[in-house]
């Protein structure tokens, strides 16, 4: 697979070039045979902090996985934005989605995962069947919610109900990714990753991961981090025996 970088144009859109970055083809494989069991969406943080380079940043990562890794399409919310797109394939969709949206205001992160796994939950209650989900957080800084909607307290919850429902382990997943530099969001997110299990005694379904903006992301990790435990704890290579 090749990855996406995106570069400003005229007028302040962004667009989107190709670069080369594949991993061994039987992890994209492996990848990509776990996703299927999988719908698969994308959290984009469009707070004001996530102007200029990183919100080009992250319309290179999502454009990279609508274009190499989408197989029944995604689906993309943002924190602020109540625009929701769905079954996207094409890194020219994802680029025609971003330059719709301008980042404004702050960083509801709780409040909109609530609003997701909510949702998700009452389905899954009417429909065991229900498919499993995946959601891919991309954020660069603390969140900005109240108390009672502060994330750990949002993940927490829905992971007892799913508890209760005796619902698989890999039946929701989230995986954060953050760009920029913020040390306060990398010590949260990592807190969200290593501690939540431990503390509440719940099932692990978080994972967090960096997307390094000289280098290319760990996509597989991505991808599938916050569903499969091996990949959460050794990255793309977890897919290989």
């Amino acid at each position: 697979m090749g990855s996406n970088s995106s570069r400003p144009s005229s007028g302040g859109r962004t667009r989107i070039h190709r670069r080369k970055s594949a991993p061994p083809a039987n992890r994209t494989e492996s990848a990509l045979e776990m996703l299927r069991s999988f719908q698969t969406i994308l959290v984009v943080d469009d707070s004001r902090s996530m102007r200029g380079e990183l919100w080009q940043q992250a319309l290179q990562e999502l454009a990279a996985v609508a274009s190499d890794y989408a197989t029944d399409g995604l689906e993309i919310h943002f924190l602020n934005s109540s625009l929701c797109a769905k079954r996207v394939t094409t890194a020219e969709q994802v680029e025609a989605i971003f330059n719709s949206v301008t980042p404004t205001n702050s960083t509801p992160l709780g409040r909109k995962l609530h609003a997701l796994l909510g949702e998700y939950i009452a389905e899954l209650g009417r429909n065991p069947a229900l498919k499993r989900v995946n959601y891919i957080v991309i954020t660069d800084g603390t969140p900005t919610d109240r108390a009672e909607l502060e994330p750990e307290i949002v993940i927490v919850n829905p992971a007892r109900q799913l508890d209760a429902m005796n619902a698989l382990l890999t039946q929701v997943g989230i995986q954060f990714v953050q760009v920029g530099t913020n040390v306060g969001a990398t010590r949260y997110l990592e807190s969200l990753d290593d501690h939540l299990r431990t503390r509440y005694d719940i099932r692990d379904m978080v994972d967090t991961t960096f997307a390094p903006a000289d280098k290319p992301l760990d996509m597989i990790k991505t991808l599938t981090g916050g569903i499969n435990r091996r990949v959460d704890d050794y990255g793309s290579r977890g897919l290989v025996p």
